[in-house]
């Protein structure tokens, strides 16, 4: 599962790594010839690279092709502390690719004439309500164009809502993916997940995936990670630890499979790209199911059931990510060359890391092979920082302390004291800092045109120009709303709240828009997102609640 205030946890993306996993070896298998053999070597080494840069302790992934050919590459340690290779048996959770087995049961159930992907949500679940959300269908829920906020309970406080019209608009939505999942089980008779196994892994023989994650199947899984210090932006790598399990039923990303599970998944997803509905559902159906897709998921891309349409070096793919506790994935097809890629690493959602270069780089590779063309090159495994003098110069707080930004190849520095650390990009224009002071709040620059004008540290200006003046403080209102939040559950964490520049921001990075008395939104963006604050003492809250989600006031 992905996005919204998940992204906003310490401040922006966590970066975590673990550079002890470096030495083990990956190893691939398949049963082609000797330029796909050769292929898979170069997908080996590309899977290398990705582990050492990001500090991943394992990967697995697995290839396959129109023509029957079928890859596999598994690669580090599944468990770190007991030295467990990752192995082709392991589970990968594969977060919000599970969408795509939500919406495929679904159009199995419309295909047995059992539901109707028009049915309204109000009909469907009844005692489920949605102000301003009368006309929000299973359609408008399987395409993220409901309007519901991204993390949200079905019943949060003062209850869920639409923010436009369905079908109107895009944001993507787990709680939008939870109705339909419970939408999919009412119809079968059965859970969600069961009703998944049923229709969707039994019919491609996916013998080993889990519709559900439970945990009397840890033992089956690889051992997912996370940063130690959860609290702060981290630098890549960093050190890490053990995440712990988390059981989930959630339509919107719970399940787990083996990398030949995947295959056969993948098979499926290609012939279903030429109209083919195999053993799921008929071809008529099959049809339906790709046709009309939303505008969403990124500039030029679309959305529908669960797949992204987007297209890249100007090649077009199916594709969806996933993000998780404990692992991170992704998965491409490019439906005209009949080829597609998955992989998933034993990494928390917040790394910020998903596997798309993989996949894409996999698919270039297979593509190439059928095309007599010659090896694609891999893109570099990390963004590299585009015109870092951008941002060089010395800047100033009001009471005179002061950095040095220095830039230099493709990277920056920060001066302090005769002494220079690393600094990089974690979010754009925000970056993690070595130093004490600025390693929970990052460094987050504005631009005046193509050049830094001021960084800021949580509310702290630094102006590149002092003489020009520093921006007016916040009010004392909104800095009385200012401060750590903490929400404990695994999917959460502390969320930090700046007041500066007559505004909020939530992890010095993204605004808020004030719209009533302590409610505010996400600024610039139709987003569904809602903030409010409560449980004032001496006119400072104790609480605030993201999206219906509550965090209670800490620190600070």
């Amino acid at each position: 599962m992905d996005f919204d205030r998940r992204n906003f946890i310490a401040g922006a993306a966590l970066a975590a790594g673990l550079a002890s996993a470096h030495g083990a070896q990956a190893k691939s298998r398949g049963n082609g010839g000797k330029a796909e053999a050769k292929a898979l070597k170069a997908l080996e080494a590309y899977v290398e690279t990705h582990r050492a840069e990001w500090g991943l302790p394992g990967m697995s992934v697995a290839v396959v092709t129109r023509d029957g050919f079928e890859g596999f590459v598994t690669s580090g340690l599944a468990d770190v502390d007991k030295k467990i290779p990752v192995g082709p048996d392991h589970l990968f959770q594969i977060g919000s690719i599970s969408k795509m087995f939500t919406a495929l049961a679904a159009y199995s159930l419309a295909d047995e004439g059992k539901l109707a992907t028009d049915v309204r949500l109000h009909d469907a679940l009844k005692g489920v309500k949605v102000r301003d959300g009368q006309a929000i269908t299973l359609q408008h829920l399987l395409n993220h164009t409901a309007g519901l906020p991204a993390d949200s309970d079905i019943f949060p406080k003062g209850g869920l809502w639409s923010a436009f019209e369905p079908g109107s608009n895009w944001s993507y939505s787990n709680c939008g993916y939870d109705l339909a999942g419970m939408i999919v089980a009412a119809a079968d008779g059965r859970s969600n997940g069961e009703a998944v196994r049923a229709r969707v892994f039994n019919k491609l023989g996916m013998a080993n995936a889990r519709p559900e994650l439970r945990v009397a199947d840890r033992h089956l899984y690889a051992q997912g990670y996370e940063a130690a210090l959860t609290d702060r932006l981290n630098r890549i790598p960093a050190r890490m630890t053990a995440t712990p399990w988390v059981d989930s039923d959630s339509a919107a990303g719970c399940i787990a499979a083996t990398p030949a599970d995947m295959a056969a998944f993948m098979r499926f997803l290609i012939e279903l790209a030429g109209g083919k509905g195999g053993a799921v559902f008929s071809d008529e159906t099959a049809r339906r199911f790709l046709a009309d897709p939303a505008d969403g998921w990124g500039p030029g891309s679309a959305y529908g059931n669960g797949v992204a349409r987007v297209e890249i070096d100007g090649r077009n793919y199916l594709h969806h990510t996933g993000g998780m506790v404990s692992f991170c994935s992704s998965l491409h097809v490019d439906r005209e060359a009949g080829v597609a890629a998955f992989a998933s690493s034993n990494v928390h959602y917040a790394l910020g890391y998903r596997p798309r270069l993989v996949t894409t780089f996999a698919c270039e590779l297979l593509r190439a092979i059928r095309e007599g063309a010659s090896a694609p090159e891999p893109k570099p495994a990390r963004d590299r920082l585009e015109n870092p003098q951008r941002y060089a110069g010395v800047y100033t707080a009001p009471d005179g302390t002061a950095f040095e930004i220095v830039a230099g190849g493709d990277g920056i520095q920060m001066r302090r004291g005769g002494a220079l650390s690393p600094m990089q990009e974690a979010a754009p224009g925000l970056f993690t800092s070595e130093e004490a002071q600025f390693a929970v709040t990052g460094i987050a620059f504005d631009m005046d045109g193509e050049t830094s004008a001021r960084a800021w540290a949580g509310d702290v200006e630094y102006s590149r120009d002092p003489a020009s003046g520093y921006r007016p403080p916040a009010d004392e209102r909104l800095r009385a709303l200012a401060g750590r939040y903490d929400n404990d559950n695994r999917w959460a964490g502390p969320l930090y709240i700046y007041a500066r520049d007559g505004a909020l921001w939530i992890g010095n990075a993204v605004k808020l828009k004030e719209v009533a008395e302590n409610e505010f939104h996400i600024d610039g963006e139709p987003s569904p997102e809602r903030i409010t604050f409560g449980g004032f003492i001496n006119a400072r809250p104790q609480q605030m609640w993201y999206s219906g989600a509550p965090y209670i006031r800490r620190f600070s």
